[in-house]
């Protein structure tokens, strides 16, 4: 076996469902990268903007002295929801619902880099990344031929629909570079555009995560713009809709990969949830990547798929929480959830947090909970 073949064969044996090689150069993914950085489209995630980030993206040698080839891997995730577990606690993204996904690909990529380090180019040079550093990853995966990047952003594969998540080692020994996909198999279809209740995907290809459920339920801080907390309905943490719309993962096959199936959440409900500390947070959600989101920000949406849900048998807790969370921008969205489930209980937990709420922000929520309640 070549040295390429032999290193797709233990990518392949770890557990992977892809693995090919993608020749170093500039990638188109740069430019489009920048036009969205222009735009603003990045929203609080300033990091991306860094220029020691664009750099190391723009420049892969930055990272490994040279850079010679890219192996991009994928590892499936399981495609279909529980749908049990979805009514009792909100929706979560399906690649959120395992052991979080970071530490599955860093013991594999992690395992595969130190065979290539001590076997297969023994003294070389490599670094692998999984969503943990500033590389293009759908770019490599796409020039590799792992798939083409659909009209959501998001790496489609012909084999496997797009049900994955993606890796990269970059290696300083040259490696004969697969061919990408042919073409662009989305064609005349945009479902993933009419799935997305935020507007999120503004044009093919284009996303603006100011307005994307996983945005605006993971990596946005603070107060979620009102005009966009009834369309996130009752996505806890991330969406998968553009996903889910996609005819391409019909032909998603089941993860084999266990660490990444959903984990039982048994006793813990929606109201429960609003009682977290910030320690029993990081307890509950250690291994998951759910902890991304932090104790306010999952709290904050627990509160929104409440106050969507609008059932009245919430009201009490919620009324604790607007009563005594530490968290302004906790209570915030629980008057918010109030004001959306309405009723004389409501009305009343709206009414009596009012003279008591010291934040401004705060007391300017309540005041339009209780004219939406009253309504």
């Amino acid at each position: 076996m070549t040295p390429k073949e032999q290193l797709v064969a233990r990518a392949l044996d770890a557990g992977f469902e892809a693995a090919r090689i993608a020749a170093v150069g500039p990638l188109e993914a740069q430019r489009h990268y920048e036009a969205w950085l222009a735009a603003g489209r990045h929203g609080e995630m300033a990091w991306l903007a860094s220029e020691k980030h664009r750099a190391r993206r723009a420049d892969p040698s930055l990272l490994v002295r040279g850079i010679r080839s890219v192996l991009s891997v994928a590892l499936c995730h399981p495609p279909l929801a529980d749908a049990a577990r979805d009514e009792r606690l909100g929706r979560i993204a399906r690649y959120a619902a395992g052991e979080d996904y970071h530490r599955v690909m860093k013991d594999k990529l992690l395992a595969l880099e130190t065979w290539i380090r001590t076997e297969l180019f023994p003294g070389s040079g490599s670094l692998w990344y999984a969503d943990t550093g500033a590389i293009l990853e759908r770019g490599w995966a796409e020039r590799a031929g792992i798939g083409w990047v659909g009209k959501h952003s998001g790496v489609i594969s012909p084999a496997f629909g797009s049900w994955f998540l993606l890796g990269q080692i970059l290696l300083d020994r040259e490696l004969e570079p697969d061919a990408p996909v042919a073409k662009d198999h989305c064609g005349t279809c945009t479902r993933c555009l009419g799935a997305c209740p935020t507007g999120a995907i503004v044009a093919p290809y284009q996303v603006d995560a100011r307005r994307c459920i996983s945005y605006l339920t993971i990596e946005h801080k603070g107060v979620v713009p009102r005009e966009l907390r009834a369309a996130i309905g009752d996505w806890l943490f991330g969406c998968d809709l553009c996903l889910d719309a996609c005819p391409w993962n019909r032909f998603a096959p089941e993860a084999r990969e266990s660490r990444l199936h959903a984990r039982e959440l048994e006793g813990w409900t929606l109201e429960r949830f609003l009682g977290l500390s910030e320690a029993a947070f990081f307890e509950l959600f250690a291994e998951s990547p759910i902890r991304r989101a932090d104790r306010e920000g999952f709290v904050r949406n627990v509160c929104i798929v409440l106050g969507n849900r609008r059932d009245d048998r919430a009201v009490g807790a919620l009324a604790r929480t607007l009563g005594h969370d530490v968290s302004p921008v906790v209570r915030l969205h629980a008057a918010w959830a109030l004001g959306r489930i309405g009723g004389g209980a409501a009305r009343a937990a709206l009414a009596h947090a009012a003279p008591r709420e010291r934040d401004p922000q705060v007391h300017d929520e309540i005041r339009l909970a209780l004219e939406e309640a009253a309504a």
